[in-house]
């Protein structure tokens, strides 16, 4: 099983998606929990890394399994806020950045983990 976390960044109402065009979906900033790592530091280096800005995780989001293709994968998602800087991409592996509202989600494909939580989402 490949434990991953990320991170739900919401503001005025909106939620921070990045376009992953390997994939063809839309995910939020996160990663693979690294050996030594806990999730919400796994969370935090995500931001970082991804989109250059300093989070801080007000609550968990979410926890649970997902299956992707022929892999298990336990996802942690936490609410966050950006503390410091301003989200750009970061990382080749992306290739826009938007921010979307809950009723907005339906039209995009959702990576399996978010597709998992969408309801939750919409409500955001």
């Amino acid at each position: 099983m490949i434990e991953l976390a990320g991170n739900v960044i919401i503001e005025d109402g909106k939620i921070l998606l990045l376009y992953r065009g390997d994939e063809e979906h839309w995910e939020v900033p996160g990663g693979k929990v690294e050996k030594d790592e806990s999730p919400t530091e796994t969370a935090v280096r995500e931001a970082r890394e991804e989109i250059g800005v300093e989070v801080e995780l007000e609550k968990p989001f979410f926890s649970g399994e997902f299956q992707h293709r022929d892999e298990i994968f336990l996802w942690h998602g936490y609410l966050a806020k950006i503390k410091e800087g301003e989200p750009k991409i970061r990382e080749d592996t992306f290739e826009k950045l938007g921010w979307f509202e809950g009723s907005e989600l339906d039209d995009l494909d959702l990576a399996p983990n978010l597709e998992m939580v969408l309801p939750s989402l919409r409500k955001v």
